[in-house]
């Protein structure tokens, strides 16, 4: 039997979509903070696998939001310029993306993409840290429930390309809210294949 990898995460911040989106931007500033660290003193597979480890995680980060995220903000704070610029700077990203995977590592293109690509993205999280999340908080929208939805369409993802699975700790979890439902999780799963 294949058993997956697991990762329970540490809850430095609330079970919630908010919450859950901002331990993915801590994770991807780490992973731009370790590569620009070791800029100059890392081999060039090494640096490869880290920055396949920062794109993996922002398209699977990506994919969420636009598929769970960004709709039902869209419905609940009305702002269609803001939701507009998000998706815009994630299009923009997903091209670095794709243009570092033409690139080969020791080229000083790859190095100046990377620099690129982590600019973009800590300004996307600027936006949305200090815009588009207050604006989320004070909504109507069940921030619980879309947390969910959106770590079961993440986890179900990350178990597709063999990459560990986060769970938070059930004891940050109500009991009678613990688990997803089966076809909840397959329908968030379902629609995710889309994107």
């Amino acid at each position: 039997m294949n058993k997956r990898p697991q990762l329970v995460l540490p809850m430095v911040v609330y079970p919630d979509v908010v919450g859950l989106l901002t331990m993915d931007h801590r994770k991807v500033q780490a992973l731009f903070a370790e590569i620009q660290a070791k800029r100059g003193r890392i081999r060039v597979h090494e640096k490869f696998e880290l920055v396949r480890k920062v794109c993996a995680e922002l398209l699977i980060h990506f994919a969420v939001e636009e598929g769970i995220f960004y709709p039902a903000v869209r419905e609940a704070i009305e702002d269609v310029r803001l939701m507009d610029e998000a998706e815009d700077e994630h299009e923009s990203a997903k091209s670095i993306i794709i243009m570092l995977g033409s690139i080969p590592p020791d080229d000083p293109m790859f190095d100046a993409k990377v620099r690129a690509l982590a600019e973009q993205i800590e300004h996307h999280i600027q936006d949305e840290e200090a815009v588009m999340f207050p604006k989320v908080l004070v909504s109507e929208l069940d921030l619980v429930a879309v947390g969910r939805e959106l770590l079961a369409a993440k986890n179900e993802m990350r178990a597709r390309l063999g990459l560990a699975i986060e769970e938070i700790a059930d004891e940050h979890f109500p009991e009678e809210d613990m688990y997803l439902s089966s076809s909840h999780a397959r329908n968030a799963a379902s629609r995710m294949r889309h994107i």
